[in-house]
């Protein structure tokens, strides 16, 4: 296994637990916060063999639109949050006005870490793509309310965004244009 792959797969168990615990405690929430009555059923067939039953239709797009909000939201937090950090770090290399902000707002020490890699906001992006896709596709088959859609694709569009922007950064860094070569 090279070590690209390994670092790759180590990086994305961070996403993929956060992906998964998003979507439970939404349904936790959910539960608690509306006080539902739910059923458990635990068949053995398949791989999920323990499953939740609502009484009411209307009570399962609750709180299946609940568990896909938070978990939406809790992969793009840390998302944002490694997109600006680079891009204020980045920023600070080719900006002394960016140097000045930062020392006033006293985040020195959060933004002279360059521990967030390209391929880290790459690989968050996705898993937030991802769950913004599946959200999408559970408004479109009416298990979760089209608000929450919305808010998931803008939020997934403001994830490439920031990951492109994070790569055109990067690929100057190899590349660099020519007329800063020649200033």
């Amino acid at each position: 296994m090279s070590k690209l792959l390994r670092r790759i797969l180590k990086i994305s168990i961070a996403p993929a637990v956060v992906m998964i615990a998003g979507k439970l405690l939404g349904i936790i929430i959910a539960n608690i916060v509306y006080k539902l009555d739910f059923f458990i059923d635990n068949q053995i067939q398949g791989i999920f063999s323990i499953q939740l039953y609502y009484t009411d239709s209307t009570i399962t797009l609750l709180v299946n639109s609940v568990s896909n909000l938070i978990m939406v939201l809790a992969l793009a937090i840390p998302t944002f949050y490694f997109i600006v950090k680079t891009s204020i770090y980045q920023s600070a290399f080719e900006n002394p006005r960016t140097i000045v902000k930062i020392t006033r707002l006293n985040i020195m020490n959060w933004i002279t870490k360059d521990d967030t890699s390209f391929l880290s906001i790459f690989i968050w992006s996705s898993f937030l793509l991802i769950a913004s896709l599946v959200t999408i596709a559970q408004v479109i088959q009416g298990t979760c309310y089209g608000w929450v859609g919305i808010i998931a694709g803008v939020l997934a569009l403001f994830g490439i965004w920031g990951t492109v922007k994070t790569f055109e950064v990067e690929i100057d860094k190899i590349y660099p244009r020519e007329e800063k070569l020649y200033r």
